[in-house]
Parts: structure tokens; sequence; C-alpha cells
């Protein structure tokens, strides 16, 4: 049993070396210039944070050099209390674990060097020890995947890699972005909810910050039986390309208690799926669902959050007349009298319901 339950022990801090770990090459050497960071590293740094798992750093190096970097390669945010300096990474990674109040059981330390990973674990057996060379693999070691996972979770690695190929392919690619997206050969299927979607849908409206019109967060079963009770339209988007499989990325609650008028009361998309034209046409879509069932209008809302600035012209761009606005929210109607705009034409869409 205590094997068990020390295999299932939550991390809860990372502790990176920074030389051919974060990045490829060294800051303290005259080759600095160019140095390049790992790809993968923003992505898992921005899914452990999401997770609530701490990074810091232990790096021999000089303090500057390395600050210098984190702020270039726009990762120093993640960072609490790193250690950087010529002594013993051991005496430095005692030293975070008093900093940090944290157990040995609950840290992992990466480094490439097997040398100093052995020092390490000369002075604190009981602390883990890997190499990594790829980042995201970091998501896919025990104590660091949640313990209830989605099934969006279990894919996550192979999400984020898909994710960085597509990216790469996109800097590589030395035309206009919307040839570019039309190359992807991007699938998009809307449907109706299944029971199977609901964790997702939640973690979607948690956890979405950039993507989100309202910024609402949410509890599963309050939120399963508030929209059935009202009685709510709710749709899901799942997303393919050359590159893979995105699972499920988006989701609306539509409010069709009035008689002629739906309410798009939330609407989030996957910050993953950026600049892909998810979101407009998923409005799309509702308004072409609204139109075949006799709606006459159909309104929306973007309530301001400091993150979510480039979901406040969604509306508007797809036509919407703006009926409110103020600092807490703004709200926009569309009158299906009005022809719809159409849908990007990088995306094969198909609608189930």
């Amino acid at each position: 049993m205590a094997t068990k339950n020390k295999a299932r022990q939550k991390i809860k801090l990372v502790v990176w070396d920074a030389d051919n770990t974060l990045w490829n090459g060294s800051v303290y050497y005259t080759d600095k210039k160019a140095v390049q960071i790992k790809p993968g590293t923003q992505a898992a740094l921005k899914e452990l944070d999401k997770r609530g798992i701490l990074n810091t750093l232990c790096s021999k190096n000089e303090y500057k050099d390395v600050e210098a970097m984190l702020k270039k390669l726009n990762i120093n945010q993640y960072f609490k209390k790193p250690q950087v300096g010529w002594g013993l990474k051991s005496e430095a990674i005692k030293k975070l674990h008093k900093l940090f109040k944290t157990p040995y059981e609950q840290m992992i330390f990466i480094d490439d060097d097997p040398f100093q990973r052995a020092e390490v674990n000369s002075q604190i057996p009981n602390l883990k020890t890997i190499a990594l060379s790829d980042p995201i693999d970091i998501l896919n070691i025990e104590g660091i995947k949640p313990i209830k996972e989605t099934t969006e979770d279990k894919q996550r690695v192979r999400i984020l890699k898909q994710q960085r190929d597509r990216e790469q392919a996109e800097k590589k690619f030395g035309g206009n972005y919307k040839d570019f997206l039309r190359r992807c050969k991007i699938k998009m299927v809307i449907r109706k909810i299944k029971a199977k979607d609901w964790p997702r849908v939640i973690q979607l409206l948690n956890r979405t910050n950039e993507l989100n019109t309202t910024g609402n967060r949410h509890e599963l079963t309050k939120l399963k039986k508030d929209t059935k009770l009202n009685k709510d339209k709710i749709l899901v988007a799942e997303l393919t390309d050359k590159f893979g499989d995105y699972g499920l990325i988006a989701e609306s609650i539509i409010e069709t208690k009035k008689r002629n008028t739906w309410l798009i009361h939330e609407l989030t998309v996957s910050c993953r799926t950026m600049g892909r034209g998810i979101g407009s046409t998923l409005v799309l879509a509702i308004l072409h669902l609204a139109q075949e069932s006799n709606i006459k209008k159909v309104q929306g809302y973007v309530m301001p959050t400091e993150s979510n600035w480039r979901m406040q012209p969604l509306f508007e761009k797809r036509g919407f007349k703006k009926i409110a606005d103020n600092s807490k929210i703004k709200k926009y109607e569309f009158d299906l009298k009005n022809p719809i705009k159409p849908y990007p034409d990088w995306i094969k869409l198909t609608i189930k319901l």
C-alpha cells in the first residue's frame, strides 16, 4: 500500500536546469546570442502552471545572464525563487526545499547533465531526478498527470506536440497565413453535448481565459442541473487537421427560453486553436441553426476581463449590432432577416444534431 501511495504522490514543485534543458545552448559562453528555447518549453510551463504546479530554477550560471534569457524568451513569469550560481546543485535544491517548504518526495529535478543528477541524488536520495529531451514529456510523469484525467488530459502530451508541429510548420511557411490554413486540411464538427463531454466542457469554462466571452467559472453538478432546468441548448466542437486530432476544443451554452430569441450565454474556445477562426465558425453555425428553427434574433454578450480582449470583437465582426455597452457587459444582437456571413473557407464544417 505504501508503494502505491508514493507512486500517486502529487508533485508540487518542478526544479529545472537552464542550459540545454529549457533552451539549447549556454548563456555563459560567447555563443549566448545563438541560444534558442527548446520547442515545447513554453507549452510545458504553461500547462504546469494551469495544473497549479510551481516551477523554479537551479542553474550553474551568472544570475544576470539567466535572468536576461528568461525575459528574452518570455518565460520569466513561470519561475519563483530561482537559484543561480556556481555552488553545488544539491545545496541549491536543499535551499529550495526550505524556501518552498516542499517535501523532496513532492519535488522533481530536471537536468540534462548526468553528473549533476548523480551529485544531487548522492545528497538527496529521495528526490526524483530526470533528463528530458522534450520538455512536454514532463506532463506524462506520474504525480504531474491529473489524478482524475479527462479524455483530453490523457491525450494532452500528444495534442501539445501536434500543436508544436503546427506552429513550426507555420513559421516555415513563407506565404499568406490564410493560404497556410487552407493547406492544413482543418475539419470541424459541431454537435450536441454528450454525457461524456461534461468534464471537458467544465475544464474549458474554468481554465480558459483568453478565448472566453464571460470568464465565468462553474461547478459541474450545478451547471448540469441549471442547463437542464432551463432547457438550454449546449453545443460542442471537435477539430482535426493534417497534423492530428485536437479533441473537443469549444463549447457554447445557448438559452432558448424566449420565444423568438436565442441568447449565447457562454462561448469558449481552447487557446491552442487561436487564430484558426473556430469561435467565428461556431457563432455562424449558431445563427444558421437559429434560422432553421424559425428564430427571429440571436443575442450574445461579452463580459470584458483582463485576458479576453480577443473575444470582444467576436460578435460585431459577424454582423451583430451592439445593443448595450458598459464597463461590465457588452451585449449584441443579430436580426436573422439579415444575411449571415460566410464560413471561413479553410474549415470543412460538419454539423451533427
